[in-house]
């Protein structure tokens, strides 16, 4: 994935941009629908159904079906059928749509008699269906009977979608994403068919007439499918990134790397800018030596940004590093960079001009591969005018050195990679010893995810850290949740842990177990699900907090709240809760740390967002010293802003599920 050398020479490719499109939920009427998904997202649920189908179902949902078991209910009737892909593709988009794969699929084993596309299969009274195999029309759409054959689709893939389309225009109130059209799904029209059959059943006498029995053939076909074993890859990545303060926010923001190359396993990667001052913000993004067009206005090499907007670009086939945002006009910008990285998602945010430092701290470096990682990277980029003589120190050991007596400073505008194998020790520190100005993170790839951190200025180390959540119940998916806390003082620290207000762990010189300097402890609860969560010395030794989570298949670390970053105004970039996008759940965790109940409002974009426990509320209210975790079904917009109108600080962190309940043959 990278190399250890410094780079010199520069990628020069071209770059396209993401465009995220906000579709609000739509209407009420599915709150109910909502409510349930959602439960099921907090829950981690996506256990194979202990019930029978019935026509008495809904449609919309996720089934948790796997491709192994479609395929071989399929097989049993027709295992030579021409569509080695059709398991999966039905359930890559039924999670996209919204819409039971188990149901979709077995509407195809209907309509089609098992793909053999015949009203009687019996060679003795042979009858051909109206559908031929090769129009890749698995639902009958457009077939209306007396040998029309209905319409046709090139690949079998723009078949699955479009039948996921049509059923999508019954099951919801408004067209879902951007395939519910006559592009995709040609009957897809008038005003006739919108959610008139949200339950399996109704769809007879609509998509099939009269189909007294339609619903009920269609359950039973789904109940077949779920007698088979599921087997398969099951997927699924958990991501968390702290909400911004207002006095974070800055005109000047960096990352030291950017990857979009797909042979390293990159499905996407986006800078996210918002613009949060007065009037149209100007923005250049420079990567390397190399200053990026606008995919929208080739001509430009900047952006503009209206007020309260903001831009998404991503660059395909481009790395290099260290990443520039700059705003020429000086508005305030909040940033961050989104990656896909083969089936996880990880956000970043940017590190503020005002925040570079010549050193930094990390709590822990592991780097076995019977830890399950495949690499960990520290990546160190000098984004200053002078080079940078730069020291790598694992548990105060220097394992990296970069300087100019050994004939390798890092060179203005130049970026090291450095990688230790089989090493687990912590904490690491990363400093300039010529007081140059760094820029610093910690990239990981655990199994097949990818995480990564920023390094932690060590002028900004307290005695107090925050975080919004801890869950640590295998029920919910986590393999393990951790709090790394360093002793980075000169004297024995005396730290009390508390989760939920209740103190969890305690180090002391009383106790016999202070953390000594440099020392660090990694204390877990088992079974615990609370929040917030907070470490202290209470000696006023400066510590380093992290927390770092294993969740079924990936991993992910978090840096701790500083105090002062305790505000009643915070930032995020991005809210994206839609299964098309396959974001199974987006959780804003909101604590107040203040003296008595707060009132909250939360913005996406210009939007004022209602709390869904009281739809007639256009704010929320939040106990002193309690947690909200408000959830927006299938909403998408940003950049988001959470303020308390009544002047408590918050805490705030954006937890994010991203492929959850996806299983890959």
């Amino acid at each position: 994935m990278m190399d250890t050398r410094i780079i010199h020479s520069r990628s020069k490719s071209g770059f396209s941009v993401m465009s995220f499109i906000f579709r609000p939920a739509g209407a009420a009427i599915l709150m109910a629908l909502a409510t349930i998904i959602a439960c099921a997202l907090l829950l981690g649920i996506t256990t194979p159904r202990a019930e029978a189908v019935t026509e008495n179902d809904q449609i919309a949902g996720v089934s948790g079906v796997t491709a192994a078991q479609l395929e071989a209910e399929l097989a049993t009737v027709n295992p030579n059928h021409i569509h080695p892909e059709i398991a999966q593709l039905y359930v890559e988009w039924g999670y996209r749509f919204g819409i039971r794969a188990d149901i979709a699929f077995a509407q195809m084993l209907l309509e089609t008699n098992y793909l053999r596309y015949c009203a009687s299969c019996d060679p003795a009274h042979y009858v051909p269906g109206d559908v031929h195999p090769s129009q890749n029309n698995f639902a009958g759409i457009g077939a209306t009977g007396g040998g029309n054959p209905g319409n046709s689709f090139a690949t079998a893939e723009l078949g699955v979608i479009a039948q996921y389309a049509h059923l999508a225009w019954y099951a919801y109130p408004d067209h879902l994403n951007e395939y519910c059209n006559t592009i995709y799904d040609p009957r897809h029209f008038g005003s006739g068919h919108v959610f008139t059959a949200p339950i399996l059943r109704e769809l007879g006498g609509r998509w099939a007439v009269p189909g007294t029995t339609y619903g009920r053939d269609i359950a039973r076909l789904a109940n077949q499918i779920w007698r088979w074993r599921p087997s398969g890859h099951a997927l699924g990545s958990f991501n968390e990134v702290t909400g911004v303060p207002a006095a974070v926010l800055a005109s000047s923001f960096y990352f030291p790397w950017y990857d979009s190359l797909a042979s390293h396993g990159m499905g996407g990667n986006w800078i996210l800018v918002g613009n949060q001052g007065s009037g149209e913000a100007r923005v250049e993004i420079r990567i390397g030596d190399s200053l990026m067009r606008d995919p929208a206005n080739p001509g430009n090499e900047f952006f503009t940004i209206p007020e309260g907007g903001q831009i998404t670009p991503a660059f395909p086939n481009v790395m290099d590093g260290p990443v520039m945002v700059i705003c020429t006009t000086g508005q305030p910008l909040i940033t961050s960079q989104r990656v896909l990285y083969r089936d996880s998602f990880s956000e970043v945010p940017g590190t503020p001009v005002h925040r570079l430092s010549e050193s930094y701290e990390f709590t822990w470096y592991d780097s076995l591969p019977q830890n399950g990682m495949g690499g960990n990277w520290i990546l160190v980029a000098n984004p200053g005018l002078a080079a940078a003589d730069v020291e790598i120190l694992v548990d105060g050991e220097v394992k990296a050195a970069y300087k100019a007596e050994y004939g390798n400073a890092l060179a203005p505008g130049d970026i090291v990679t450095p990688y230790f194998p089989n090493l687990a020790a912590g904490p690491v520190l990363v400093r300039s010893t010529n007081h140059q100005q760094l820029i610093a993170s910690q990239r990981v790839v655990y199994r097949n995810s990818f995480n990564e951190v920023m390094g932690f200025p060590t002028g900004l180390l307290a005695s107090d850290f925050s975080f919004a959540w801890y869950d640590s119940e295998p029920a919910n998916g986590m393999g393990g949740d951790w709090l790394m806390v360093t002793n980075r003082g000169s004297l024995p620290a005396d730290v009390d842990i508390y989760v939920g207000g209740v103190l969890r762990a305690r180090y002391s010189a009383v106790a016999g177990n202070p953390i000594l300097p440099g020392e660090m402890v990694s204390p877990t609860f088992p079974h615990l699900t609370a929040g917030p969560v907070r470490a202290i010395c209470s000696n006023g030794q400066p510590i380093m907090a992290s927390q770092r989570v294993v969740y079924r298949e990936s991993f992910e670390e978090v840096q701790g709240t500083l105090p002062a970053d305790l505000s009643d105004n915070h930032f995020f970039t991005w809210y994206d809760s839609t299964l098309f996008d396959y974001m199974w759940g987006d959780w804003l965790m909101i604590s107040n740390l203040g003296s008595g109940t707060a009132t909250v409002e939360i913005y996406t974009g210009e939007i004022r967002m209602h709390d869904q426990q009281h739809p007639g509320y256009t704010y929320f209210t939040i106990p002193e010293g309690g947690t909200i975790t408000p959830y927006f079904w299938n909403h998408k917009g940003g950049p988001i802003r959470i303020v308390s109108t009544t002047g408590q600080p918050l805490l705030t962190s954006q937890r994010v599920l991203y492929k959850e309940g996806l299983t890959r043959w």
